[in-house]
């Protein structure tokens, strides 16, 4: 590709726009787009100049030979059939079904009419959907296409947006015109793969400060699904490098990794109650027991409670020290820490909620819902946008639209051109489908320097 040469994309599965506007900030040229859902279109139309560029409104009507040439095809393919959150339907499902559209266009252009790079985003289900055999069929029909495929699991919360929200981009290589690094891409939080403790699958240990290797659903033996993770060492002398006292145990007074200090010390967190250890425990199916991650699919009875000083259940006062629901809150003392906790199916029964965390407000019926609560950044986003924040009265509110944008990278600008043409409840669902900006970004930066090398 020639120096300085300016890339064009096609925006398709386009939603409100995130993918072009991350891909423009980068310096990249749209020239057409494509968008079924009439709302999400009036937005984009509203956010951006799209006068003279290619465009249709639905992919199923779409000829090869109508689609105007382009280095770089990009779109966020529909996620409902394979998302955890749906029925899982799996490709097969209408709306997941149309990226077997989508390769048939690519199918259908001639060898030099083709983009050089595809670049796909979906849910992270896709990796697991119809136990990973939807993922093996796309993967199969992107080569099919001529393409080779890498991709990654990308976090937005890695990327300088407060909302920990995880997706796979998959980028396609044109085969015959060979193939360019472009992954793995480091988000701020993100750091190399660093294995301490060799070994075949299932006994390698990775150092936690690093990013995760990949997950296999056969994956098992040693550490596989346990929660295995690297901690520090033990130094038999009793004394560390900088002359800190060890234990009586030879355990460092801090996690350490003090080269040549002892052997390494792991840590089980997959019960409830942690242990150091040296090997793994038994791998059970219940892969949600002990230490998880709070996320969106793990989620729980939503009911808010005025709470006196949340993280001592045991405090000796006059009086409760937790309020019912619907009662006002304990008159507020220097001495004393506030917060709500927020009723989840989980052993403690409730999390905490400080102000400026976020609640997940979803099905507040349910019994089986857990990690309700944000510390300090949004959950995932859906359709719904579902999710409130508490605040410095202690009283818990909806983010407004404006907000979910803001967490998807769009700026305030663009987001009041969105309002003046729809309303709250579509703009809710827009943010929810949308592509990180910052994300769609920082990968269109790496395109344009690998194609520029």
């Amino acid at each position: 590709m020639k120096k300085n040469k300016e890339l064009t994309f096609i925006d398709f599965f386009a939603g409100v726009g995130g993918f072009r506007l991350g891909f423009e900030q980068a310096g990249l040229r749209c020239i057409g787009f494509c968008e079924n859902d009439k709302f999400a279109l009036k937005s984009y139309k509203a956010m951006f100049d799209t006068k003279g560029e290619w465009h249709k409104d639905d992919i199923n009507t779409i000829k090869s030979e109508e689609i105007p040439y382009a280095d770089i095809w990009c779109g966020g393919t529909p996620c409902q059939d394979v998302s955890i959150a749906g029925m899982r339907k799996g490709l097969s499902g209408d709306r997941s079904g149309l990226f077997f559209k989508f390769i048939e266009l690519l199918k259908g252009k001639g060898e030099k009419d083709k983009p050089t790079f595809i670049i796909l985003e979906n849910v992270k289900g896709l990796l697991s959907s119809n136990r990973g055999f939807d993922f093996t069929e796309y993967l199969y029909q992107i080569s099919q296409a001529g393409y080779d495929a890498i991709w990654q699991v990308l976090n937005s919360k890695d990327f300088g947006v407060p909302q920990n929200r995880e997706r796979v981009f998959l980028i396609g290589h044109l085969r015959s015109r060979g193939r360019r690094e472009i992954l793995p891409i480091q988000g701020e939080n993100s750091a190399t793969l660093k294995k301490v403790i060799g070994g075949c699958q299932g006994e390698r240990v990775y150092d936690p400060k690093g990013i995760s290797c990949t997950l296999t659903g056969c994956g098992g033996g040693g550490g596989g699904k346990t929660g295995l993770y690297y901690v520090g060492n033990v130094n038999p002398s009793g004394r560390g490098m900088n002359g800190n006292v060890y234990s009586s145990k030879g355990l460092a007074p801090t996690v350490t990794t003090n080269k040549g200090e002892g052997s390494k010390i792991l840590i089980d967190q997959s019960h409830k109650k942690p242990k150091l250890t040296n090997i793994a425990r038994c791998i059970t199916s219940r892969y949600t027991a002990g230490i998880v991650n709070r996320s969106a699919s793990n989620s729980a009875v939503l009911e808010a409670r005025a709470v006196l000083t949340p993280e001592r259940i045991n405090k000796r006062q006059n009086g409760r020290r937790m309020k019912e629901t619907g009662e006002p809150m304990f008159t507020l003392t220097s001495g004393d820490r506030h917060g709500v906790a927020i009723k989840e199916a989980t052993t403690k029964g409730f999390a905490e909620a400080h102000v400026g965390d976020s609640i997940n407000l979803s099905f507040p019926n349910s019994k089986t819902r857990r990690g309700r609560v944000g510390k300090e950044i949004a959950q995932t986003l859906d359709t719904s946008c579902e999710q409130g924040t508490l605040t410095e009265n202690l009283r818990i509110r909806r983010l407004t639209p404006r907000e979910c944008f803001r967490l998807q990278g769009f700026p305030d600008s663009l987001f009041d051109k969105a309002r003046k043409v729809n309303s709250d409840a579509q703009l809710y669902k827009q943010a929810g489908n949308a592509v990180t900006v910052n994300v769609a970004y920082e990968i269109a930066e790496t395109i344009k320097n690998s194609a520029y090398k």
